[in-house]
């Protein structure tokens, strides 16, 4: 359309403007400086991120903003370090396939957490980040490597806790609106009263054509018009106990257009919902919640009236107590937890459940005031249902930290995971996939040691890390369809990762001094046994995110680069180069964006082996330019 073209048109000049400012703004007031930063899922207890033996990343709420995403699965792919994957644009489930964050290539191995709680549920896995927006967040850490023994199955290459807003003791109310060319629109509202935070989102994407081509069976999916809401609530309801609720609702199609009109095309309506809520009491030496979890997603094949709608539905809930003391000088940390997983896929294997229990123990101390050393330890039972396999496993983990100078710690660490095979990978049955009932459960262990350095100038986190698995549960591509699951044999991922921060101007006077540079990525080489013994790559090998910024109170400017390499399944090498910018106006700030500046054409999923039964991919959107306004008053 002529309209998006001129858009198009717009947002490239606007952005080569902009980005000139990089060279020549003056007058800006000096940077804020940064205090220690503290995570809570490095130990379960606030501790400071560099005396973790762990690699974690804290990304705060206005980090994440700063990045121009449109919700919260792509700011964190645009944060670096992961391998998105997804199947419609702005990471939209297309029916029970989700968008991804996967760490150091090891598909399926991140656990999901919000304010500590799982929402993952035991069908498929899924967690669909893409339905929470930016704003409802206050921060999300991430930490790297085994974490069973912190947060039980599930936690096998990483753990992403979203935190939720804090609540304040003064009132203020904030308003957003935001418009794009693809009809896209994004507006929020939000109200923070003494002990209560309210908050409200509405986002919609016009209609998509060809998400997806099946190059072999010659067809193409488009997507409808999407619209999606999502709202959030937390209260402090006394000094030390919470309620934090999430929800959201949105609604889409897909239409199945095969070429050349050789059949009438397939159309699929799409409702889904999904509810996150809390109750929390946390002092510094005792931590308990109640939690729970619901999500339903209801499909409609309206062109086949025969075909029977679909009703899935996941649902969890659980408890969890930790308490902290001291003795002797060690530190102590006792836990419990259980969480009651279901699902029922009307159409696929019907009603399903199963219950989690763990005990949990960690010790620390501290040795000739430099080396911290920790030791854990969990007993993970879960008690599967009807012809279910029960599982029991003991999973240890070993920390050390040692603080070499002011500015330099050392850390090292090593974690035994496991992870319990999910309902579909169990039970499901399509003419797509089917689910193999005899499947064992993942294990193995994760080894890393790396350096955390901080100067005036320098931000350096830096880890080499070895996870090796056994029996991890990947798709039987060699039959054709429907594909099946299997147990592959030995299975491993080896590589760095890094963080790092620069701010090079930081001692010089004037403008400068408000310009820093920061990348963060891994290489690994993940690879993985076929049904023949045979090692096959099962990630990308190459993940980065570079980025240029200038950070001051009027004006904030963030050119973001991320690239994907040597990938899987033949699938294309990506680089993708985002825009935002935000400049203060009166009570408020006008904001402008660029997603992939060049238009380029990203394959975010798929599979183009030679060698396919099925050659396919699915798209990233093309660019998106947006304009928006915030107010806060």
């Amino acid at each position: 359309m002529v309209g998006n073209y001129l858009i198009r048109k717009l947002g490239r000049w606007a952005c080569i403007v902009m980005i000139v400012c990089f060279a020549t703004i003056a007058g800006a007031e000096a940077p804020v400086q940064t205090l220690d930063t503290i995570t809570v899922t490095a130990e379960r207890f606030p501790v400071k991120e560099k005396e973790s033996p762990r690699f974690v990343t804290v990304v705060s709420s206005e980090e994440l903003k700063e990045t121009g995403a449109n919700n919260l699965s792509d700011a964190l792919k645009r944060v670096g370090g992961f391998d998105y994957k997804a199947f419609a644009p702005l990471g939209i489930s297309h029916g029970g396939m989700n968008s991804t964050l996967t760490i150091r290539g090891i598909k399926g191995g991140e656990l999901i957490l919000i304010n500590g709680s799982p929402i993952q549920g035991a069908a498929g896995h899924a967690y669909d980040l893409n339905t929470i927006p930016v704003d409802q967040i206050e921060r999300v850490e991430i930490l790297k490597g085994a974490a069973s023994t912190l947060y039980g199955a599930d936690a096998m290459s990483g753990v992403i806790n979203i935190i939720t807003k804090k609540t304040q003791s003064e009132t203020s109310f904030k308003g957003a609106v935001e418009f794009g060319n693809e009809s896209y629109h994004n507006h929020s509202i939000s109200a923070s009263l003494p002990g209560v935070n309210l908050g409200f989102n509405y986002q919609h994407l016009g209609d998509q054509e060809e998400i997806s081509r099946s190059f072999s069976k010659k067809y193409r999916y488009d997507l409808d018009p999407t619209d999606k809401y999502a709202w959030n609530l937390n209260a402090r309801l006394t000094d030390n106990f919470y309620f934090d609720y999430i929800g959201s609702y949105y609604k889409t199609g897909f239409q199945k257009q095969y070429d050349n009109n050789k059949k009438p095309y397939e159309g699929t309506d799409q409702d889904y919902y999904k509810n996150f809520a809390n109750l929390r009491f946390e002092t510094q030496t005792f931590r308990a919640k109640a939690f729970g979890t619901y999500d339903e997603m209801q499909r409609e094949e309206y062109t086949d009236p025969d075909e029977p709608d679909d009703k899935n539905k996941n649902y969890n809930f659980g408890l969890e107590g930790d308490y902290k003391f001291e003795l002797s000088d060690w530190e102590f940390n006792l836990g419990a937890d259980w969480i009651y997983r279901g699902a029922d896929y009307n159409n696929q294997y019907g009603s399903q459940y199963r219950n989690d229990y763990a005990l949990f123990f960690q010790a620390k101390k501290t040795f000739l005031e430099r080396l911290t050393a920790t030791v854990g330890a969990r007993e993970q039972f879960i008690d599967g249902a009807s012809e279910a396999k029960d599982y029991d496993r003991f999973l240890p983990s070993f920390g050390l930290t040692y603080r070499a100078t002011g500015t330099l710690n050392l850390f090292a660490n090593a974690g035994k995971a496991f992870r319990a095979p999910t309902f579909n990978n169990q039970y499901y049955d399509s003419s797509f996939l089917k689910g193999n009932p005899d499947l064992g459960p993942e294990q193995g262990w994760t080894y890393e040691a790396g350096v955390k350095y901080d100067i005036n100038m320098l931000r350096l986190r830096l880890s080499a890390f070895y996870m090796a698995y056994e029996d991890k549960i990947e798709l039987d591509r060699s039959q054709g369809y429907p594909l099946t699951y299997f147990n592959a044999g030995d299975y491993e991922s080896k590589g760095i990762e890094w963080e790092i921060g620069v701010n090079p101007f930081i001692n010089q006077s004037g403008w400068v001094q408000n310009l820093s540079v920061y990348t963060s990525g891994y290489w690994a080489d993940p690879t993985a046994e076929d049904t023949d013994g045979e090692d096959y790559q099962t990630g990308p090998k190459f993940q980065t995110t570079v980025g240029l910024n200038y950070l001051t109170e009027p004006l904030i400017l963030d050119l973001n680069c991320q690239v994907l390499t040597s990938r899987e399944r033949e699938l294309d090498s990506n680089t993708v180069l985002n825009f935002f910018s935000k400049y203060k106006l009166w009570k408020g700030y006008l904001t402008f964006a660029v997603d992939n500046i060049f238009d380029e054409e990203v394959q975010v999923s798929g599979d183009m082996s030679e060698d396919a039964s099925n050659q396919y991919a699915y798209y990233e959107m093309g660019q998106l330019v947006k304009v928006g306004y915030e107010i806060k008053f």
